[in-house]
């Protein structure tokens, strides 16, 4: 008995903890043994609370189900308790929490219904949204072959034999072949050159060992254009474990912007010359924070600045843009590349110290360099009062009517054979057809313009291609003007062409522009050729593009020949390596060029002496666009030189001759002179000691000043004689410690130093190149004048300090001699370095006046200077300022 209840409290908690419902079901019959509803016998715990009620027992099944509603769980349960088959069904049902799905099981367990509910709602919410995704993965599957296939590009996927299993239409139409005739196939097999195909393979090979991209360019033709320059890159694609299983690539035609870069690079000055010579305001912005670049006249005076704005953002110029739908559109073209021209746009700016309306003509369009957006270029014409005026003359006449035609473009259809032409909202005014049908060609092509218009409509009829043209028009003012067409055949789903779409664009301000731009570059050339010189440019790489017309008149040669081939053979043949060596180093270094050469004349066959200038011409990126050069004729100047410096060599070797005399002179000079000053000083003492004792205290006196007029003869003569030698003896330069410089002066002046009570303070002076005798004469002599000009009964203090700084470029020390001696007026600075200059008595204080002046040739020669400062009785400073590094090893 006790293992009987343990089995039913065990299948009772089996029952209640099972994850789905549970329900035993007791059939109901009607008076005829039909079975019409089941009383419920048990609900198992998930049940009970999904029906959240416990009083179930004994109820009708429909009547407790019946939050379901419908009939489809009862009529399923009667049919597997009427057969005995079990049932599997789903059913759903809404409440406020959504929408609900169950799934349910009937099974006939002896004389009861078992009825199993499982919740599958998340399991069909899941299997709804992977349905939706397939649906949206097949639309993309659909959208991608769409754009594979629809663009110009060749798309391609390899496999690792260098197999192609996959190529768009564009591939194949360049091959000429069909997929099944191109897929599974390798490159020679598609029609690849041997070489083409051994560096795919290569680059395919490489792709897979680095795991990376590759990215190049190649040549090769096309099956319906030619032979064509392609830009191509290869990507590898990964299986699960990140191994390489394909490689996919994309290869896009690059011939005419190739063609294109070179007519770029050499008009590209030019563009730069023209924004300042249009007359239409422009300015060219760069970069991400949109740098005002390049501004002309007519844009600075019409916001009513001036040119210090170069360099700054334009929305810190005109602040006020700032979320004004003008500067949307400048955001707009520089992010997307989507040009932008409008008409009478509004823009309130402050130009004269107010906020008020303006309207301008606008043209905006980026610059792209390299496929990248670097800039735009703005064109803004003030239109401010005829809108003003036509705005007062439109609300006069209507104020309700729209402006339908304010569009400058005109949009029409016309049907297949482009005979009839019905003009769409928006241009009106361009075509003045008003709306109505006209005949296209009749009242929308000048006459000038027909044929060529009929040969372009006739083309695009026969090849149910786009049709392109720049043509004029004439208004029904007789005015004309110039416009874009583009007309786009409209095909039906057998290639007939059922009609035409087409757009025509005012561009006559574009027409304008290219105008001036033409009549610009004549009037440079017409200028070019009223001057003396012979004019040139010259492309970035050195290829000389074009001559005035005086290198024609000067050479005699053909015009329109450029290159090395017109200009080295009017070289002479001795200067031909010397300028071609010159020239292109300058070219590649990118430097300015400057060299003196002959050419010959065309007409009288001799050889000028050619002065030739040439400077690079670069962009705001310091990029080189052209070169523009100058050649003068020097021939008479070159011979004036060339007896000048003859006249200069022969003067040189005179003076040095007279430099040599002059020193001999003073050699001998100064001993000369010694001999009667030294014979005076001998007889001089001769006479003291013959009358000795015999003296009175005058003569003894006038004697004593003898002798000292004697010895300051001496001491003059030897400052004469190291004064010359200074400039004539060279000095070796070497490593000098101006510490040991100072120490050694110490020890010679000690007995001064120690008679006067004197002391020199230093400490960390610099070590430098330079003469050493000279250094120490320098030197020598400043702290010898600080101990002889010292005040009467105060010992002499000399501090010496240094620094260092640049000067010229070039490391250099700054020494400082100062003392507490007497001094001198500041009135007196500019006279203490002259030679045999002395600001005070000869009879108080000894000296030559030369030593300061050797002092001021000794910085010199050592490429320094020096220089002094002081007042009367505080002291004088002295600042000697010397390279820490010669530049002659001989001083």
């Amino acid at each position: 008995m006790m293992e009987l209840i343990n089995n039913l409290d065990l299948l009772k908690t089996a029952f209640n903890a099972a994850p789905n419902g549970i329900a035993v079901l007791k059939s109901l019959y009607t008076t005829k043994n039909k079975i019409e509803d089941f009383s419920v016998l048990l609900f198992n715990d998930y049940f009970i609370n999904w029906i959240n009620n416990e009083d179930y027992k004994e109820k009708r099944f429909s009547k407790v189900f019946s939050k379901i509603g419908g009939n489809t769980i009862l009529e399923k349960c009667i049919e597997t308790a009427e057969t005995g088959i079990t049932s599997h069904f789903e059913q759903c049902y809404d409440d406020e929490r959504g929408n609900h799905w169950l799934k349910f099981t009937a099974v006939m367990q002896d004389e009861l219904v078992v009825v199993t509910m499982e919740d599958i709602t998340e399991k069909k919410h899941a299997e709804n949204e992977l349905n939706n995704a397939l649906i949206e993965a097949e639309k993309q599957k659909r959208l991608y072959n769409s754009i594979i296939n629809g663009t110009p590009d060749l798309v391609y996927v390899f496999d690792l034999d260098y197999k192609f299993t996959y190529a768009n239409k564009a591939l194949l139409t360049m091959w000429g072949k069909s997929a099944e005739e191109a897929i599974g196939r390798g490159l020679i097999e598609n029609g690849y050159e041997d070489w083409h195909a051994e560096m795919h393979e290569k680059e395919i090979d490489t792709v897979v060992a680095e795991k990376k991209a590759i990215r190049g360019t190649v040549s090769f033709p096309h099956a319906e254009l030619g032979r064509r320059i392609y830009d191509y890159i290869f990507v590898p694609v990964f299986n699960e474990k990140g191994e390489v299983e394909l490689v996919v690539g994309t290869t896009r035609d690059i011939t005419e912007s190739k063609q294109a870069e070179e007519k770029l690079q050499q008009s590209e000055s030019r563009f730069r010359k023209m924004i300042h010579q249009t007359p239409a305001p422009t300015l060219v912005l760069k970069g991400d924070d949109l740098i005002i670049e390049q501004i002309n006249k007519q844009m600075l005076q019409m916001i009513g600045r001036g040119e210090e704005i170069i360099g700054m953002r334009l929305i810190d110029v005109l602040p006020e843009l700032e979320g004004q739908y003008v500067w949307e559109q400048v955001l707009k073209v520089y992010n997307e590349g989507i040009p932008f021209d409008q008409s009478e746009v509004l823009v309130p700016h402050n130009r004269t110290g107010e906020l008020k309306n303006y309207y301008y003509n606008l043209t905006y369009r980026p610059l792209i360099e390299e496929g990248q957006i670097t800039g735009m270029i703005q064109v803004a014409v003030e239109v401010t009062e005829q809108v003003e005026a036509r705005q007062k003359m439109e609300k006069s006449e209507n104020r309700f009517r729209a402006l339908v035609n304010a569009s400058s473009d005109l949009v029409y259809r016309m049907d297949a054979d482009w005979m009839v032409m019905q003009s769409l909202e928006g241009g009106g005014r361009l075509s003045g057809t008003g709306g109505h049908s006209v005949n296209w060609l009749d009242k929308f092509v000048h006459p000038s313009d027909l044929e060529q218009a009929v040969h372009l409509i006739s083309k695009s009829i026969v090849e149910k291609s786009i049709f392109e043209m720049e043509h004029r028009i004439i208004k029904e003012d007789d005015s004309v003007r110039w416009v874009f067409s583009r007309v786009v055949p409209i095909l039906d789903e057998k290639e007939k062409i059922v009609e035409w779409f087409g757009a025509a664009s005012d561009i006559t301000s574009q027409k304008e522009l290219q105008n001036v731009i033409a009549e610009s570059e004549e009037k440079f050339r017409q200028l070019a050729d009223l001057v003396p010189q012979i004019i040139w440019t010259a492309q970035p790489d050195g290829f000389v593009d074009y001559f005035n017309s005086r290198w024609y008149e000067y050479t005699d040669l053909n015009e329109h020949e450029f290159g090395d081939s017109s200009w080295v053979p009017a070289l002479h043949p001795d200067d031909v390596y010397d300028v071609l060596r010159t020239w292109y180093q300058s070219v590649n270094a990118g430097s300015s060029y400057q060299m003196e050469f002959r050419l010959k004349n065309g007409i009288s066959k001799e050889y000028h002496w050619f002065l030739s200038k040439a400077l690079p011409i670069r962009d705001k990126e310091g990029i080189i666009t052209n070169w523009f050069g100058t050649c003068t004729d020097i021939h008479e100047q070159k011979s004036i030189t060339e007896k000048l410096e003859i006249l200069v060599a022969d003067r040189t070797k005179e003076l040095q001759r007279s430099n040599d005399d002059l020193q001999q002179f003073a050699h001998v000079a100064s001993h000369d002179l010694k001999e009667p000053v030294r014979k005076i000083k001998t007889f001089v003492s001769r006479l003291e000691n013959h009358l000795e004792n015999q003296l009175d205290e005058s003569t003894t006196r006038y004697v004593e000043r003898i002798h000292v007029a004697a010895d300051r003869m001496f001491t003059m003569i030897d400052g004469v004689l190291a004064y010359s030698k200074i400039n004539a003896d060279s000095q070796k330069a070497t490593i000098v410690d101006l510490n040991e410089v100072i120490k050694s002066i110490e020890t010679d002046l000690e007995i001064s130093l120690q008679k006067t009570g004197g002391n020199i303070y230093y400490q960390e002076l610099p070590v430098i190149e330079g003469a050493s005798v000279l250094l120490y004469q320098l030197f020598y002599n400043l702290i010898n004048n600080s101990i002889k000009f010292a005040k009467e009964n105060v010992p002499p203090l000399i501090t010496i300090n240094a620094k260092e700084q640049i000067e010229g470029g070039r490391r250099t020390a700054v020494i400082t001699v100062e003392d507490n001696g007497i001094g001198f007026d500041l009135d007196q600075t500019g006279r203490i370095f002259e030679t045999f200059t002395r600001l005070n008595s000869k009879d108080r204080y000894e000296g030559t006046g030369l030593g300061l002046s050797l002092c001021k040739k000794i910085a010199e020669r050592h490429g320094g200077n020096i220089t002094a400062t002081g007042i009367a009785d505080k002291g004088a400073v002295f600042s000697i300022t010397l390279p820490f590094e010669q530049r002659e090893k001989d001083i």
